[in-house]
């Protein structure tokens, strides 16, 4: 089945949550603008290369541009896997009431992560981007346990003419509980290794995410081609 005959929702959570997210950086922004340095050096001049100079209204810009563009994807990628869909005849997985939430998630997650950043930034010339960090490191953690919890629900109902990417669907749906719950597992460490330092929050959160996404890629093909392979019935 493909997507050619299926009404695409419109992402109105993710509209939303960047809505939210936008207008707290910019308010964030408005604040704090006239505590914030003209200007802060990330790199001292030397040998063949010259000072690293960033002026407040990149830093002040810099986050909400990012998050202006990261929504926009999230919000017309559906609508692009509908025209992929039509102009190839490749199956893509239907945008429906469970992807909706699961995308919502995922953009009120990144909304978080990025306003903590925004945070941060603003931090770096204000003095405060300490503080700032342990909140970057904490938002990390809360993007992770919302992903964990979501996971299972991202099942692709695809069905293709290609027994290995059935496979390979299959091996995914069948692991992705397993590797849910060990997001969340990653997502709580992370706050609580937080409450410590805010680095080794961020040493668990990242180094977590990318086991846990490399391990169930792994065990997945693993899986997809033991699936796939022919069987033999022996006389």
């Amino acid at each position: 089945m493909t997507t050619e005959n299926r009404p695409t929702r419109f992402p109105a959570g993710v509209v939303i949550a960047a809505a939210i997210a936008l207008a707290f950086m910019i308010a964030w922004s408005a604040v704090h603008w006239p505590e914030m340095a003209p200007t802060i050096v990330t790199r001292e001049a030397g040998g063949s290369h010259g000072a690293s100079i960033i002026p407040r209204g990149f830093s002040a810009s810099a986050m909400p541009v990012t998050l202006v563009l990261v929504s926009s994807l999230m919000a017309i990628s559906p609508w692009v896997n509908t025209k992929f869909s039509s102009l190839t005849s490749m199956p893509m997985p239907r945008y429906d009431r469970s992807a909706a939430r699961v995308r919502t998630a995922t953009q009120a997650g990144l909304c978080l992560v990025m306003c903590a950043m925004h945070v941060f930034v603003v931090g770096l010339h204000t003095g405060s981007e300490t503080s700032a960090l342990t909140l970057v490191a904490m938002s990390l953690g809360a993007l992770l346990v919302l992903l964990g919890i979501y996971l299972p629900i991202a099942q692709s109902d695809v069905e293709t003419n290609d027994s290995w990417l059935n496979a390979l669907i299959v091996a995914q749906r069948s692991m992705s509980r397993s590797a849910g719950i060990s997001m969340v597992v990653v997502g709580l460490a992370t706050i609580a290794g937080t409450t410590a330092s805010p680095w080794l929050g961020l040493a668990i959160g990242g180094s977590g995410a990318v086991a846990i996404t490399v391990t169930l890629l792994v065990a997945s093909l693993v899986r997809a081609m033991r699936l796939s392979r022919p069987r033999h019935r022996h006389p």
